[in-house]
């Protein structure tokens, strides 16, 4: 990967430049990230990633590709790892940007669950809701005056939806 201020991703050996984000996807990232840094501070369950941390997915040719926030269950990477570990995160989310449609990260989300990732959620700052991606199943939208619950992946992990985006209903 070069190195320098810009942010890339790798797919399938072909560099892919990231444009910076801006507000108000930075405020939802930093939300999100405190949420889950929280319950795992809390629970210690499983680990939180934040900041483009890669993953990489594929090799020969490799595939490195970042979520904005991202959640690992207990004992996937191993202790002491430099660089990119070998799998997907247990749960990604991705929030959305002014420049990314609604399909692009319907997509995303698609292939995070192709790769391994067991839950994909895709915060839309626009409408205030979450969108919540299972493997085999259809996609759950959750407005602002919904509940967010972690199910099975994330025991006892719950926030009002609108918390994730602001700081008051």
């Amino acid at each position: 990967m070069p190195s320098g201020s810009n942010r890339y991703e790798l797919v399938r050996g072909d560099l892919i430049e990231l444009a910076p984000t801006g507000d108000p996807h930075g405020i939802v990232v930093s939300r999100i990230h405190y949420a889950l840094a929280h319950y795992v501070e809390q629970t210690r369950h499983g680990d939180i990633r934040v900041g483009e941390t890669g993953y990489r997915l594929e090799s020969d040719p490799d595939t490195v590709r970042a979520a904005d926030v991202a959640w690992v269950a207990p004992g996937r990477i191993p202790p002491g790892i430099q660089g990119y570990p070998n799998l997907a995160p247990d749960l990604a989310v991705e929030v959305k940007s002014p420049s990314e449609s609604r399909s692009t990260l319907g997509a995303k989300a698609e292939l995070w669950l192709s790769y391994g990732s067991r839950e994909v959620w895709v915060a839309d700052p626009e409408s205030v809701s979450i969108t919540v991606y299972r493997a085999g199943q259809y996609p759950l939208t959750l407005n602002e005056s919904a509940d967010l619950d972690g199910g099975d992946l994330l025991p006892g992990f719950t926030s009002p939806v609108w918390r994730l985006f602001r700081m008051d209903p």
